[in-house]
């Protein structure tokens, strides 16, 4: 879909503009959403730009209606809906876009190009003009600095295919350039009488075609227009031309057309910027494109002023540069600021109204205007980037704001914390890491440290100050006032200096650090206390998530409206006191440490502490109650992971049983799913202990729990004990029955195994038909064990038809790795690993997740009955070593005797160990394995001779040893796929 936005804004299919009923301004709307591409409008704001003065009288379901109309009439992927607003679609390809790009390009061509690719580049960009006006047939107030924006830089591309007819012009090969040159020239200097630019051009052009006469009438027009209109003379380039002509000169087209720059006054960074390469560059980047007004957004403490200061100094040599900080003034008006930028920029100001006589002052000069602490007067501050917008031209803005102008046509970077690094992750990540290397190179700097290199430190060093730079959030200013408070206590141990417990009372007594950035508590509480009451007392409420959450989750954890909990929401997105978060196309919101620990002083004081954690708690405890566990649950939780446990523990702090249990059994779901069985152990213990759960919360926990142990053995009373508390609940019926048939599997018990699956194929049958193709599977595993290859061949490709051919991220888990073994041991090895293999390639790709070792096991003995001793050993390592590596021993047992196995021939020693470790931890636990696994267990061990007898092992001593042989033997083969 290509969306024409330069000439007539329509569609290219006809070049039709958007048709509907009188009053809808479809147009209008399509106009806004392309100005503001890349950013959600919420529809309140679309009404008020569009319909002005008509908007109290109307109510957002006008938008909702022409945006519908916009998709029925050009497709439902040119405006999509958020939770932020509305946004243009990525598939819709304005020639807004295409233009930007070729005048970039043109800013990066070479200036001498014989080939003619700047002429080319050129002619294309403004053969996407259909018309002298970009928007047209759009109200002038609702595009106009945008409109000027792409006029101006129409301008500059006319311009520079002018200059370059000139030049080309002076070749025999292009008799007509020199006269295209003229007539394009003379257009430019129609449309604004003043451009000095285009009238050198046009002197040049005339004398070159003979007529110095008309040359002499350009100079002559321009001097008395340039004194009616700004009371000054032309320009140097202006005046050396016309007194080159006067005296005939022959190599008058060696003349410059531009005035050299006059000088800049710019802020000066004390020490060295780290880890903002990319953001300046972005900034740069939208200047050379022509863009004019450029917001820096971000938090307190971000770095925002040093960024502007960055680009100031990295502008190309000789731009003429102005800066003007709004902080400095105290009344915060429009005409203080212009009076203040005439001052700084040189220009006259005269006349009463000293905005519009800052803006004819401006009108015909080039400059960047570095513009510092927007937001002490947000709205002053718009007001006049508005107006200079507008009537000058050649000025391009660079504003350092917490919060953006919200003036049409303004280019939004965001400054972002640093990223974070991970603590424990690799030394190589830490050091390359831009908070860490910031935090050390301050640290030098205080005298705290020798050596700013990152490679001189060690790695429980690095990994300190990794600790350090993740409690700030990776806050600049944050990580400045630690380095500066380390700097104070000299002799202390780098460990003590790094502990930071209350970053907002971090301060430095720094000479030179200005006000505002001598502790975190004054920078933030500035921004909180600007808010109205009820947003601010929104932000003391979200206070008590611990990490991202959702507006859904907002509009049910704060007791206000949900409408005006949406609108606090975006506003303090706006305001920079919540961070956006885009995770797989939905949006999350989040509270830096600090913006949270100062709103959470709020809550308290204001007394609502205790009602916000409540209503905390029972949303995540409603939020998967009596769900079944999907992907969704699996992700949600994942997401969610810290407010979970947070509510969990609140709950179980206050008393809470019921509530506390709840969100234990939702963790489990999650917990059994990626097998993470330490956590899931101590805290299905914990809640188990309580008095306050009931019968069926305490029956969900004990299956559970049983899970994370591998291992059930509940006697017939148990059991019907279980089954009765579960009487309306056949999702965990089906996996008590599920868990007992798996728990006779492994003991050999296959007569029980079939007869519990029997039950629960019934009870899934009749209320619980997502449990059918793991129970389909595991009737095959039980079959393969039995004899049976055929019936647990069929079971095991009707278990695959059931999940059908797009996976879930559950079936990868709990049915493929249970089909494979069936196939395993119904003799097709490379079926079983071919399936392993291709699931474990797309759980990665489609859902992140990695191998568990259930998997990595099955995969491990698939290989090894195919003879691929190596990638066997790399599995079975897998399933051993690592973050989800096995707990049980009975599991750690079986893989491992499956490496000792895969290992024997390449390193028999340590196989040996191994096999004699893993039938050891087997025999503790009561495991059997299936008759092939057992028969390759028993001819790898013959091959090794026997054992060494082992007294005085208890299973946890041989679970550590298994570990560290796995850990040896990983280090020498190859890796598993």
């Amino acid at each position: 879909m290509q969306v024409r936005v330069l000439g007539p804004v329509g569609v290219r299919l006809g070049e039709a503009g958007p048709v509907a009923p009188r009053g809808e301004r479809p147009r209008e709307v399509l106009a806004v959403l392309c100005i503001r591409r890349g950013r959600p409008t919420p529809a309140a704001t679309i009404l008020d730009l569009v319909w002005d003065d008509a908007a109290p009288m109307l109510d957002v379901g006008v938008v909702h209606t022409v945006v519908g109309r916009l998709r029925r009439q050009f497709g439902a992927d040119l405006v999509h809906r958020t939770d932020a607003g509305y946004l243009l679609g990525s598939g819709a390809a304005l020639d807004t876009d295409r233009f930007d790009e070729l005048a970039g390009a043109l800013r990066t061509a070479p200036a001498e190009d014989p080939l003619g690719r700047r002429e080319r580049l050129c002619r294309e960009a403004l053969a996407l003009w259909a018309g002298d006006t970009a928007y047209d047939g759009v109200r002038e107030e609702l595009v106009r600095p945008e409109r000027v924006r792409l006029a101006e830089l129409r301008r500059a591309v006319r311009m520079d295919l002018a200059s370059g007819l000139l030049d080309a012009g002076a070749r025999p090969e292009s008799p007509g350039a020199t006269a295209e040159a003229l007539s394009l020239a003379q257009d430019l200097l129609a449309a604004n009488p003043v451009d000095e630019d285009a009238a050198v051009l046009c002197m040049r052009a005339a004398y070159r075609l003979g007529r110095a006469g008309h040359a002499l009438r350009v100079f002559d027009t321009l001097r008395r227009t340039l004194r009616a209109e700004l009371g000054i003379d032309p320009g140097v380039a202006a005046r050396k031309v016309h007194a080159r002509i006067l005296a005939q000169d022959a190599t008058l087209d060696g003349v410059g057309h531009r005035d050299s720059p006059g000088g800049r006054r710019l802020p000066v960074p004390v020490s060295p910027t780290v880890g903002r390469e990319r953001e300046r560059s972005e900034v740069l980047g939208a200047l050379r494109a022509g863009r004019r007004l450029v917001t820096v957004t971000g938090p307190a403490g971000v770095g925002k002023s040093r960024m502007l200061a960055d680009v100031g100094a990295a502008l190309p040599s000789g731009t003429p540069v102005a800066h003007v900080s709004v902080g400095a003034h105290t009344r915060q008006s429009a005409p203080d600021l212009a009076g203040a930028l005439a001052v700084t920029s040189g220009v006259p100001l005269g006349g009463a109204d000293a905005v519009a006589a800052l803006v004819r002052s401006l009108r015909s000069r080039q400059l960047v205007v570095l513009v510092d602490e927007a937001e002490w007067a947000p709205e002053a501050t718009a007001t006049l980037a508005s107006a200079v917008l507008g009537g000058a031209p050649m000025v391009q803005l660079v504003v350092a704001s917490r919060v953006p102008l919200n003036v049409l046509g303004e280019r939004l970077v965001e400054l972002a914390p640093l990223p974070l690094p991970d603590p424990a992750g690799p030394v190589e990540s830490l050091r390359s890491c831009a908070a860490v290397r910031l935090l050390l190179e301050r640290l030098v700097d205080r005298g705290v440290a020798p050596d700013p290199d990152p490679t001189a430190w060690s790695a429980q060093e690095l990994r300190a100050v990794a600790g350090a730079v993740v409690r700030l959030d990776g806050l600049p200013l944050a990580i400045e006032l630690l380095a500066a408070a380390a700097g104070a206590e000299p002799g202390r141990e780098l460990g003590d200096l790094l502990r930071v417990e209350r970053p907002l009372e971090l301060r430095s007594t720094d000479r030179g650090r200005e006000e505002r950035h001598e502790s975190l508590r004054g920078a933030l509480a500035w921004s909180v206390g600007r808010l109205d009451p009820d947003t601010r007392a929104v932000l003391a409420r979200l206070s008590v998530f611990a990490g991202r959450f959702s507006a859904a989750a907002a509009r049910g954890v704060v007791d206000y409206p949900p409408a005006d909990v949406d609108r606090a929401v975006q506003h303090l997105a706006g305001q920079h006191l919540v961070g956006v978060e885009r995770v797989c196309d939905r949006v999350y919101f989040r509270l830096l440490r600090t913006v949270r620990e100062l709103a959470r002083e709020e809550l308290v004081g204001a007394g609502h502490e205790q009602s916000a954690l409540l209503r905390h708690q029972a949303w995540f405890a409603g939020m998967w109650r009596d769900a079944p566990l999907s992907d969704g649950l699996v992700e949600h939780v994942g997401d969610h992971y810290d407010d979970y446990l947070e509510a969990m523990t609140g709950a179980l702090g206050r008393g809470a049983d019921d509530v506390a249990a709840d969100i234990a059994t939702t963790l489990c779901r999650r917990w059994l799913f990626i097998e993470a069985s330490g956590p899931g152990q101590s805290w299905t213990g914990a809640v188990l202990e309580r008095r306050g759960i009931t019968a069926g919360q305490r029956a969900r926990l004990q299956i559970a729990a049983a899970g994370f142990a591998n291992h059930l053995d509940l006697s017939p009373e148990g059991h019907d004990r279980m089954v009765t508390a579960l009487v309306a609940d056949p999702d965990w019926t089906c996996l008590l029955l599920l868990m007992e048939a798996i728990a006779a599997y492994v003991a050999g018990d296959l007569s029980n195994a079939s007869t519990r699956l029997a039950e629960a194929m019934r009870v899934s049958t009749a209320g619980a038909p997502h449990h059918l193709p793991e129970l389909t599977a595991t009737r095959a595993v039980v079959a393969a064990a039995a004899g049976d290859h055929e019936l647990a061949v069929a079971g095991a490709h009707q278990a695959l038809a059931r999940v059908g051919e797009s996976l879930s991220a559950v079936h990868q888990v709990t049915v493929i790795p249970k089909i494979a073994l069936a196939l395993l041991d119904a003799g097709r090895p490379a079926e079983a690993l071919d399936l392993l293999e291709r699931s474990c390639g797309q759980a990665h790709e489609r859902f992140g997740i990695e191998p568990t070792p259930t998997t990595a096991t099955n995969a491990g003995w698939a290989a090894l009955a195919l003879d691929r001793a190596e990638v066997a050993a790399g599995w079975f390592t897998r399933a051993l070593v690592g973050p989800q590596a096995f707990e049980a021993p009975g599991a750690v047992g079986e893989a491992a005797a499956g490496l000792g196995a895969a290992r024997a021939e390449s390193d028999p020693a340590g196989a040996g160990e191994l096999l004699e470790l893993g039938l050891l931890l087997l025999e503790e636990a009561g495991q059997t394995l299936p008759r092939s696994l057992r028969d390759r267990i028993r001819s790898a061990a013959s091959r090794l001779g026997p054992p060494a007898t082992r007294t005085g092992w208890t299973p946890d001593l041989a679970v550590v040893r298994v570990r560290q042989l796995a850990a040896r033997a990983g280090a020498g083969h190859a890796e598993a796929p």
